[in-house]
């Protein structure tokens, strides 16, 4: 007699759902962003030497980085921001004075002018000297570089070290020295001062700023 008692046959196994891996949301920057946010700036500090702001074009500064030209868009909106991004840039290296202004004002000069004037030699000082150019070309007074080298803050902070009669105006006359010598010597790159070493020009302006921190 058949067997006509119904066997349940075994549920086939499910088949597994293969899932990609979780994309996590995003955290910084993307390998290779880093590298050509530096292009992009790099070529903005070389165009704004050679061509000044105005000659300057985003086109430019995305072919001379070897980017498209709406990687410039994506991190600095436009060449406005271009131009801030790289100033920031030099307005930090700027910063590095504050740390030697406090102290014996008896030692002033031999701490500040080679701590001054070592910002402007090399890499750092190549950049320093573009930017100049271009805010001096874009006739721009408030402009956060040219206020850098001789800011109300840096004013005072020397005044408070050299203290005495007319320190505000001291220290402001110790300050444009400083500016006056890396003018002549790394933006208009005028001999005998540009060829000099760098020892030689500490050890000729360190006595004179010595005289004005110490009257």
């Amino acid at each position: 007699m058949p067997n006509t008692s119904h066997e349940t046959s075994p549920t086939p196994p499910r088949r597994a759902t293969v899932r990609g891996p979780s994309r996590p949301g995003r955290v910084g920057r993307r390998p290779g962003e880093t590298q050509s946010r530096q292009a992009i700036l790099q070529s903005a500090r070389d165009l704004f030497a050679e061509q000044g702001y105005a000659g300057t074009t985003v086109r430019a500064i995305a072919r001379r980085a070897g980017v498209d030209p709406a990687l410039v868009h994506y991190f600095f909106a436009n060449k406005e921001g271009v131009y801030e991004a790289v100033v920031h840039d030099a307005v930090g290296l700027m910063d590095v004075l504050e740390s030697f202004i406090p102290g014996s004002k008896e030692k002033l000069a031999e701490r500040l002018v080679p701590a001054y004037l070592e910002l402007w030699e090399g890499e750092n000082g190549d950049s320093l000297a573009a930017i100049y150019r271009t805010a001096m070309a874009r006739g721009v007074s408030d402009d956060p570089l040219v206020a850098s080298l001789n800011p109300d803050q840096l004013i005072a902070q020397l005044a408070d070290t050299i203290g005495g009669f007319g320190s505000q105006l001291r220290a402001a006359l110790i300050l444009s020295q400083l500016h006056g010598v890396v003018v002549q010597r790394h933006i208009l790159k005028l001999d005998p001062l540009a060829s000099a070493s760098l020892s030689q020009v500490t050890s000729w302006l360190s006595p004179s700023i010595d005289a004005l921190a110490n009257p």
